[in-house]
């Protein structure tokens, strides 16, 4: 007797926002200890504070979804309790970003190419950066509901999804029958 296993059909995705963010991208890279009892910071936060500001306003703009205002436990704004906090959150979410970053100069102008340099960042560094930045903006409760994830990075107008400047396009979907 062979024992297989039930073919599960694939999920079905509603698509719930595209959001454009204009600006120079930051990966959230590596982190530096400042020593003891003094903290630590991200070693690009110059960069990735403004970018990161740039996804929050862009999805609060977008989706109307707003931040956490803690007051014992209850979000001030909408009176819902943390853990059930964001505006698609506790549900399974599918997430789609198009990273698209400046181009050297030394690049071909009349040849397509693509962003591999140190220059460019990781592209996980990247996802890390707007995955964190949705769930600041209360668009999701945090970025472990994800399960799924496609990036790209890609140079101004080299892709079907990129923006003619930098900055990133960020498409979000939720599991088709998810409770709202």
């Amino acid at each position: 007797m062979t024992l297989t296993a039930p073919k599960l059909a694939a999920p079905t995705w509603d698509h719930r926002a595209a959001i454009a963010i204009y600006g120079t991208p930051a990966g959230q890279g590596a982190i530096s200890f400042l020593g003891k009892g003094r903290g630590a910071r991200h070693t690009n936060e110059k960069t990735l504070k403004p970018w990161r500001q740039a996804i929050v306003l862009a999805t609060r703009d977008t989706t109307g979804c707003h931040g956490y205002t803690d007051w014992n436990g209850i979000c001030l704004t909408c009176r819902t309790p943390k853990p059930d906090h964001g505006l698609y959150a506790n549900i399974p979410t599918a997430v789609d970003i198009t990273v698209t970053v400046p181009k050297p100069k030394s690049a071909p102008k009349r040849k397509r190419s693509w962003p591999i340099t140190r220059a460019s960042s990781d592209i996980d560094h990247h996802a890390r950066a707007c995955l964190d930045a949705l769930a600041e903006s209360g668009l999701i409760r945090d970025d472990s509901q994800v399960v799924e994830l496609a990036t790209r990075k890609v140079y101004p107008s080299e892709h079907p999804e990129a923006l003619t400047e930098p900055g990133a396009l960020i498409r979000v979907y939720t599991l088709a029958g998810a409770p709202q």
